[in-house]
């Protein structure tokens, strides 16, 4: 009988991780499948889970994520001691620079946001908090990608492929390894409207102490009408303070055993060329 109710909840849960990863909605037949689950039991549990609060269904019959779960989300993350720690340090940033700024922690392959204090202007980037940032095409996916254990990183990428997310992502490998290196010379990485159209997102790696592995990454995103070269030329300035800042304030935090254990690279010079080189 514990077998059984463990069998359950595993189905349950993933189930629920499903329709996280789908955030428009999969039908019942997609769910059945996607799950390799029968239509009977798949639906019964998508039913548990809108009485729960964690699902709805939407007027076109599909279902999704539920409020609750985003909630859960939310509070979790609040209560995350990574978050705890840095937020002062997130709001300041966003404070100098006046546009979205993000922290995400560095899980199983790929950048998950945890912490945001978005701009006050109309036009910004928004992002929700546990979206993935992707270790080939975002700015904060690159940032921590170029200090993570080499073989792990090639395997990873390998399971995934180099996605394109716009017309601007990067897919080849040679360049990618070109732009992980310029990372670890200058210390933060640049997108440039490869996984949002529009949007320029500059990303630091943050680590666990000045000389820890690689914790996570921390990101500036802004609509590509403001981001011109000053306006960026200052932003890595500040994104490179607030990292160092950063990593200091989280020495001895775990981190994923694959993250590289070498000295973090937490200063670098304001990246004009770099910019300008990545742009062109």
């Amino acid at each position: 009988m514990e077998q059984t109710r463990t069998e359950v909840l595993e189905k349950a849960v993933a189930i629920l991780e499903l329709l996280a990863d789908n955030p428009a909605g999969l039908t019942l037949a997609r769910v059945s499948e996607m799950c390799v689950l029968p239509k009977t039991s798949t639906h019964r549990l998508l039913l548990s889970w809108i009485g729960l609060g964690y699902v709805t269904r939407n007027t076109n019959g599909e279902f999704s994520i539920g409020l609750r779960a985003v909630e859960l989300s939310r509070r979790v993350a609040r209560r995350n001691r990574p978050v705890e720690i840095c937020h002062t340090l997130l709001r300041r940033l966003q404070q100098q620079c006046d546009e979205s700024v993000y922290f995400g922690i560095y899980r199983a392959g790929a950048v998950i946001l945890v912490d945001a204090v978005e701009s006050a202007h109309a036009l910004r980037v928004v992002v929700d908090l546990g979206e993935q940032c992707h270790l080939h095409a975002s700015a904060q996916g690159l940032a921590v990608a170029a200090f993570l254990e080499p073989a792990y990183l090639e395997e990873r990428l390998a399971a995934t492929g180099l996605r394109a997310f716009t017309a601007r992502t990067n897919t080849n490998k040679r360049v990618l390894a070109e732009r992980l290196a310029r990372c670890r010379e200058s210390g933060f990485a640049i997108n440039d409207g490869e996984t949002v159209q529009g949007a320029v997102c500059l990303g630091a790696a943050v680590f666990a102490g000045t000389d820890g592995p690689v914790l996570g990454s921390i990101g500036i995103s802004t609509p590509a009408f403001r981001a011109n070269e000053a306006t960026l030329a200052q932003q890595t300035e500040w994104i490179l303070a607030t990292a160092a800042e950063m990593s200091k304030a989280l020495a001895g935090l775990p981190t994923e055993v694959e993250a590289q254990s070498s000295q973090a690279i937490l200063s670098g010079p304001t990246g004009r060329d770099f910019i300008n080189q990545i742009r062109n």
